[in-house]
């Protein structure tokens, strides 16, 4: 039998050194040339401390796996965290407002500012993951060494789906997101047009809408197509006279560092329509004063949050049963991720979208 005392895990002197040692000792013992360590992590797997030391370690690494992942919402969506649960409004209260002229002795006339404001909420998500008592017994750890990443893509991928169920849904592009849906297919000619019919759109405030920053989304397979349309040095521009004639000018390329390119699985991957390959929008940047989608969390829960389910029971003579041992019921052992987010429709004046068909 091992003296585990002598071990990091336990041997460190602080909890983050003794959390380290934990995953230090998992990823020796994994390995299965090193059979020495490997009857040591199974026997620290058998005791009450190294379970919780190990989890702990792994909430970490799904934290990082949790940043890597691509957040396919960076451009668009405003971020937002929040207190609890309870819906909160967003309210735009400053507008481009203009003082007026006092003259000496005048009072100065009253104004009232424009307000408006949009709903925004987050919740709770999470899974339940199981690793068997026989996939541990058989010292096959590759399955639980993935997990992190896996809880951490998991969170990820759910910020993803919330933000884009605020654009797509099974018929395809929202109208109560966008309001109406074009028609038009994903060309330089279109995508200039889009851009000159929300250049003199009002907002709330009956102030023209805050394009400085737009973004272009779509799927995966537009994306080429898209690259080409942003980043060509000259563009073709067509004049069509009414009376079918039609001029052709080579001129640089407007788009070219003016436009943000934002592909995305989930805008595909949330939209139930046939056209759903050749559907493109564009919403303005996140930093516009009219985001027009806000992606919540709740603070101090922004990360993943790991835990172990303690159903092992007791032996029938006594003395405590390792959670490595299973639960009582099937001899699974359960993890469960829990990531709190959400998504909202904001300020979407300034929104063009288009299902290319």
């Amino acid at each position: 039998m091992a003296n585990l005392a002598i071990e990091g895990f336990r041997a460190a002197p602080t909890e983050d050194e003794r959390i380290y040692e934990a995953a230090l000792l998992f990823g020796e013992g994994r390995n299965p040339s090193n059979f020495a360590r490997q009857n040591i992590l199974m026997e620290a797997l058998t005791t009450s401390d190294f379970p919780k030391l190990l989890g702990a370690a792994f909430e970490k690494e799904a934290m990082t796996a949790q940043k890597d992942a691509v957040k396919e919402y960076e451009l668009f969506a405003l971020p937002k965290s929040l207190s609890d649960f309870r819906p909160k409004k967003l309210v735009d209260l400053f507008g481009n407002e203009y003082f007026e002229d006092v003259k000496e002795g005048e009072e100065y006339k009253g104004g009232k500012l424009a307000e408006t404001d949009v709903e925004i909420s987050t919740g709770k998500t999470g899974k339940f993951f199981n690793l068997t008592w026989e996939l541990q017994l058989s010292r096959d750890f590759s399955d639980l060494a993935d997990f992190p990443k896996v809880l951490g893509n998991a969170a990820v991928n759910t910020e993803n789906k919330k933000v884009y169920e605020v654009l797509v849904g099974k018929t395809g592009l929202n109208t109560s997101f966008f309001g109406s849906v074009d028609n038009k297919p994903l060309t330089s000619e279109n995508l200039l047009t889009a851009i000159q019919t929300l250049s003199v759109k009002e907002n709330h405030r009956k102030e023209l809408v805050d394009i400085s920053t737009i973004v272009l989304v779509c799927g995966p397979g537009l994306a080429l197509q898209a690259k080409r349309i942003l980043n060509a040095e000259k563009i073709v521009h067509k004049v069509d006279d009414g009376a079918g004639n039609v001029t052709e000018t080579e001129e640089s390329n407007p788009f070219r560092g003016q436009i943000q390119l934002q592909v995305s699985r989930e805008f595909v991957n949330q939209n139930g329509a046939a056209t759903k390959n050749s559907s493109w929008a564009l919403l303005p940047g996140k930093s516009t004063a009219n985001p027009s989608v806000v992606k919540t969390g709740l603070i101090g829960h922004e990360a993943v949050d790991i835990r172990v389910k303690r159903d092992q029971g007791e032996r029938v003579g006594g003395g405590a049963v390792a959670i490595t041992d299973g639960s009582i019921q099937d001899d699974t052992i359960q993890f469960r991720g829990r990531h709190v987010t959400g998504a909202a429709k904001g300020f979407t004046q300034a929104v063009y979208g288009s299902k290319g068909a």
